[in-house]
């Protein structure tokens, strides 16, 4: 059988009891990290190393651990922390057992998406994870414009040396009065939950208020209900052309709908 282990986050005393027994009585142990993963062992005093398993070799290691689950074995994959397959490797080994009728299931444990879901006191009846924030500037332009039409609170993860950009990116395009949470090192000596709106929290950053070290998770409040769905509403752009030059059409359009002008005046000029 194949076990997908979800790893603590940061405090090693979230692992459940069925996962210590299970990494117990594993024949193999794929981590994503081996040197994490081995202190995690012997934290517990299982007498076991494991094996790499990660992003860059999960395609070519995955026919082995077929075959070992083939042969009767029982296998468990372990991330670094959290969920497999939730930007962790493992999804492209799941899609192969399905393939090949094979039976796997998930010992459930800590997740950074829900932790950080839970402490950001935003909506949490329906949300939407984004994983990593993109890198490149074409995507993350497209991911401002898709933040507009989103009515669910979103989670990103991001890290810390990334932290200043990405909201100075979130302060560019969406409202500034848009609340947005960062969750640093949960579970840890020194976790923090710091709430603002993307305005202040731009500001803080810059005057050095906000310790940018550890591990991060970017809540972020989903669009207001009024926001006019821009893509949709071709009428309505011709209408206020006709009366307003564009610069001013969309000044009066954010304030209606509570949108970035920069969004509302691009779309107005886009042919």
């Amino acid at each position: 059988m194949l076990n997908f282990i979800c790893s603590p986050i940061g405090n090693l005393n979230d692992i459940s009891m069925r996962s210590i027994s299970l990494l117990e009585s594993a024949d193999f142990i794929y981590a994503e990290d081996t040197r994490n993963t081995n202190k995690l062992l012997s934290n517990f005093h299982i007498n076991k190393k494991s094996k790499s398993f990660h992003e860059h070799n999960e395609i070519k290691i995955t026919p082995e651990i077929i075959e070992q689950l083939n042969a009767g074995s029982e296998v468990a994959i372990i991330s670094d922390a959290g969920a497999p397959c939730i930007s962790d490797p493992g999804y492209f080994l799941s899609q192969e057992c399905i393939k090949n009728n094979i039976e796997f299931t998930v010992l459930p444990g800590p997740s950074s998406v829900i932790n950080a879901l839970i402490l950001s006191g935003l909506a949490s009846n329906a949300f939407c994870f984004k994983g990593f924030f993109p890198r490149k500037k074409n995507s993350q332009v497209e991911m401002m414009h898709s933040l507009n039409r989103i009515n669910e609170t979103i989670i990103f993860f991001e890290s810390a040396k990334r932290i200043s950009a990405t909201v100075d990116i979130f302060s560019e395009y969406l409202s500034k009065d848009r609340k947005i949470i960062l969750c640093r090192e949960m579970t840890k000596k020194y976790e923090e939950t710091i709430r603002e709106s993307i305005g202040d929290l731009q500001d803080k950053i810059k005057n050095n208020e906000i310790t940018l070290k550890g591990e991060f998770v970017i809540v972020l409040e989903g669009a207001t209900n009024n926001n006019i769905d821009l893509n949709l509403s071709n009428k309505i752009k011709e209408l206020y052309l006709e009366h307003l030059p564009a610069k001013d059409a969309a000044k009066l359009i954010a304030a209606i709908s509570n949108q970035n002008k920069r969004d509302i005046y691009k779309w107005l000029i886009d042919k």
